[in-house]
């Protein structure tokens, strides 16, 4: 449940979801086991797991949905090596060589055959949102993966009026000056043990500090050289630390002040509970951090 990574968006209008409208919403899209014909199957499901059949857990003001995929293992090297036998199979059969369109037909008719013996597997992202302070996240930072969460997030709700966070003032430029000390970091921060500076004219040209003191000297001369910091680790108020890229999305999270309740000190307690108070717990620490940030980058950016 504890997001690992935040993709953040914020809403063009005031958010005006319920609980039971988002529910009523996302049945139509909820989601289906894929059947034998099926690659992939992409939909709803309860954020809390087996056992509950709500598809959106609200606590506190805040909503949280859980979206699972399920695609069969198909490798690339297993529908080659049976196409290779049908095609040879058929060349000696009629004399001579196939190509173009029956190619093609070879190959949908491989992976129609081996799709419903192909194993599965399952992911899942997790969406927050947070009406109150108009914001919505998604647990990833993978560009693909989270633009097909807000995809079929849009399929399920109708004008989802949403749209990545970008910030007046670059991430990078402020990076770098923090980095160089010539800006002062904002009180509520503190400078991590990562970064990565990269080169403008150089897509290849970067170097990456891992487990370095970013305060020291020899980490400062780095920013001289032209490059920019365009990724960074922060932690925030001693309760969380993150790494922020240039395209203000929140990698490694770790809540360093507070313990998840889902070990064995739970083990008596109502699952529901302690489930509620875990999100209870992390959405209040991310309306208190994303609008933080956001404002300590000079606010949304205006179109």
């Amino acid at each position: 449940m504890w997001f690992k990574s935040a993709s953040v968006f914020h809403f063009l209008t005031k958010c005006k979801l319920t609980p039971e409208s988002l529910e009523e919403s996302l049945s139509s899209q909820a989601f289906q086991t894929v059947n034998s014909r099926q690659l992939a199957s992409y939909g709803w499901v309860p954020p809390m797991g087996e056992g509950s059949e709500q598809l959106v857990h609200s606590t506190s003001g805040f909503m949280l949905i859980k979206a699972r995929r399920e695609e069969r293992i198909l490798p690339s090297s297993v529908v080659a090596e049976h196409m290779a036998e049908r095609i040879q199979a058929l060349e000696e059969k009629l004399d001579r060589k196939i190509r173009g369109k029956e190619k093609l037909d070879i190959r949908e008719n491989v992976v129609m055959e081996l799709t419903p013996q192909a194993f599965t597997r399952s992911s899942y992202e997790q969406v927050l949102i947070m009406p109150e302070q108009g914001l919505l996240v998604v647990d990833n930072a993978s560009a693909k993966k989270v633009d097909q969460c807000t995809s079929l997030l849009r399929e399920s709700v109708e004008k989802l009026p949403i749209k990545p966070v970008q910030t007046d003032v670059g991430q990078a430029p402020l990076f770098t000056r923090w980095l160089k000390g010539t800006r002062r970091v904002p009180k509520d921060l503190v400078l991590g043990d990562e970064c990565v500076l990269q080169d403008d004219n150089e897509i290849a040209g970067y170097i990456r500090c891992n487990k370095q003191d970013l305060t020291s000297d020899e980490i400062k001369a780095l920013s001289t050289t032209g490059k920019q910091v365009t990724r960074m680790a922060l932690e925030s108020q001693e309760t969380l630390s993150f790494v922020l890229d240039d395209e203000f999305v929140f990698h490694k999270i770790k809540f360093t002040d507070t313990a998840p309740d889902d070990g064995a000190d739970a083990a008596d307690l109502d699952a529901r509970a302690v489930f509620d108070s875990n999100v209870t717990l992390m959405a209040l620490e991310f309306s208190s951090l994303f609008p933080a940030m956001i404002e300590v980058f000079g606010g949304i950016k205006e179109d």
